[in-house]
């Protein structure tokens, strides 16, 4: 594995813009096209410069020959990837989309008892890493932050990322090197620059219309059944159900820190109706100022009473149960935004950042909220 390490320590020279790369064993890769969207029938060899020429229209620019026997052409920033196989592994490059992320694709791609792993990354730096072992989602996780990974089996993806060859220090330090090493282990296929410029596979992958039914984990499903209104939200997911998400998670910050006051109703209520307006408005600098005043105290509880300690939020210090009483605030302040889709994000965010409390179930509740918000919003399952 150090060797595979080492030399992928310059993987990030292999692609000059983001890709979203899949590592595939246990699955033809005529099936794995079928699966991506595309037709086997109308693949045809394609090097990865012609590969990412056609996605971009510009293959004449670069002398790529990336048409198909019936002349049409491979153009228009549509679907485009490379697939390569080898002895049992596939690899699927896409240079424009991000099939492979789609949790509910790679359970039906590894259904049969293969196996997949994925990684995406944007400009901005946005990186999330997925395995499938037969039609169930091991673990997706972001790998500067392991602590938050999830998967089909909760319980189970600490363990996984236990067994795995790498250190959470490796992941951090160079989670493209780890991720790369772990995707050869996997297919058996080594990437890199004279790989690239060989004769793979080009497809066209037709557009995923199919809306997939929301996916909620075991701990999810259990929280349902047990809680009326989200089960209700979880029932039916669609844009009407996003003012019930904003009140819950607004109860819950507001739950998980005690905070009380004349603002604190008045902001439950408006979050409780659905008004905003004028009224919601005058009452974010309300909201603003308590927040001030409430950062203000922690302060000065934290050099009275903790000076030299951590300046952190938590429920057992007096400071850090000032804090936290902030961040409800500043989820009360983001259920009052007008645009249901960002008032839903912000309130989820802001609850999530009081520490939840696992003994009432809020901080599973807010998994599951947060799970159902992603499919509303986004059309794609959380997980």
């Amino acid at each position: 594995m150090n060797e595979a390490l080492a030399f992928y320590s310059d993987a990030d020279r292999l692609f000059a813009d983001p890709v979203c790369i899949t590592w595939i064993r246990g699955v033809a890769v005529e099936d794995v096209l079928r699966e991506f969207g595309a037709d086997p029938e109308q693949a045809i060899e394609a090097t990865w410069a012609q590969v990412y020429a056609a996605a971009w229209g510009d293959d004449d620019d670069n002398g790529a020959e990336a048409d198909g026997d019936d002349g049409e052409d491979y153009d228009g920033l549509s679907g485009v990837l490379l697939a390569a196989a080898h002895d049992g592994g596939v690899v699927v490059v896409e240079p424009l989309s991000c099939l492979g992320t789609d949790s509910a694709l790679l359970r039906d791609l590894t259904a049969a008892g293969g196996e997949a792993l994925s990684l995406y990354w944007t400009i901005n730096l946005q990186v999330s890493v997925t395995s499938a072992v037969g039609g169930r989602i091991v673990a997706t996780f972001d790998p500067l932050e392991l602590f938050a990974a999830s998967g089909d089996d909760p319980d189970a993806v600490s363990e996984w990322l236990r067994s795995l060859p790498v250190t959470e220090t490796q992941w951090r330090e160079d989670w493209m090197a780890v991720a790369f090493a772990l995707g050869e282990r996997l297919s058996g296929i080594r990437v890199h620059r004279d790989w690239l410029a060989r004769p793979h596979l080009l497809s066209r992958t037709a557009p995923h219309s199919r809306r997939p039914e929301l996916f909620l984990d075991a701990r999810m499903r259990a929280l349902v059944a047990a809680d009326p209104r989200v089960a209700a939200i979880a029932a039916q997911p669609d844009h009407d159900k996003l003012p019930e998400i904003i009140r819950i998670a607004a109860e819950m910050a507001v739950r998980s820190t005690g905070i009380r006051g004349d603002v604190v109703d008045k902001a439950m209520n408006l979050i409780t109706t659905g008004e905003r307006g004028t009224r919601g408005r005058a009452l974010d600098a309300e909201l603003a100022l308590m927040a001030d005043q409430l950062l203000k105290q922690a302060q000065a509880a934290h050099q009275r009473d903790a000076r030299g300690a951590p300046f952190n939020p938590g429920h057992d210090t007096v400071f850090g149960r000032l804090l936290l009483e902030r961040q409800a605030v500043e989820a009360l302040r983001g259920a009052l935004y007008s645009d249901p889709e960002t008032a839903s994000s912000k309130a989820l965010d802001g609850a999530a950042a009081t520490q939840l409390s696992h003994d009432n179930g809020d901080d599973i509740r807010y998994r599951t909220l947060t799970a159902i918000r992603h499919f509303i919003v986004h059309g794609e399952n959380w997980l």
